[in-house]
């Protein structure tokens, strides 16, 4: 064979690899791309999905978070100013206070008041009661009693007190005290 036949064989040769090659990319290898392409930009936007609802969720954690601690928050200003009058409540923690004062309640009565008018429109108005009560005991354990009923966890100011010696013999050491306190709650 002569070197221009070589030459012209090699060349249709490698015309025919080189279309042999574009076949096989046009069939096999293009469509594999457009697969793998497809599936990378899947495997991107769920990714982002999953990056967003993550965020989102941790977000809404946060807010649980905090409406926890603001239904923590609104119990502990329920103890302290109840929604309601709730008298025997407010027995009940005077009798307790007595008790452990090692005083003893001699007499309850409780006077609501009317509400507080206010000028805000979310701000619940404030009523109150005012509760006489007269309590038998040592001069420590009327002390004690006095203190424990400034630390109570209701709210309540003592409006007015009278300390006398029980029977009227002021060298005993049995004392009456009758107190006035004004208690709160709200609407």
């Amino acid at each position: 064979m002569k070197t221009s036949t070589k030459r012209i064989l090699s060349i249709i040769l490698a015309a025919l690899l080189f279309l042999g090659i574009l076949v096989i990319y046009a069939g096999f290898i293009r469509p594999e791309l457009a697969d793998i392409n497809e599936k990378r930009a899947l495997v991107v936007s769920k990714e982002n999905l999953f990056e967003s609802e993550s965020g989102a969720v941790g977000e809404v954690q946060n807010l649980i978070s905090k409406f926890q601690s603001v239904a923590a928050l609104q119990e502990t200003v329920s103890l302290a100013l109840p929604q309601e009058e709730n008298v025997t409540g407010i027995l009940n923690q005077i009798q307790s206070i007595a008790n452990l004062s090692n005083a003893k309640l001699t007499s309850f009565s409780a006077k609501p008041f009317a509400f507080e008018a206010t000028k805000q429109a979310l701000v619940r108005r404030l009523g109150s009661l005012e509760i006489a009560v007269s309590v038998e005991g040592s001069y420590e354990s009327l002390k004690q009693f006095l203190k424990s009923l400034e630390t109570n966890v209701r709210i309540s100011n003592v409006r007015s007190f009278q300390f006398l010696p029980v029977g009227g013999v002021p060298t005993a050491d049995s004392y009456k005290l009758n107190l006035s306190v004004e208690t709160f709650y709200q609407e």
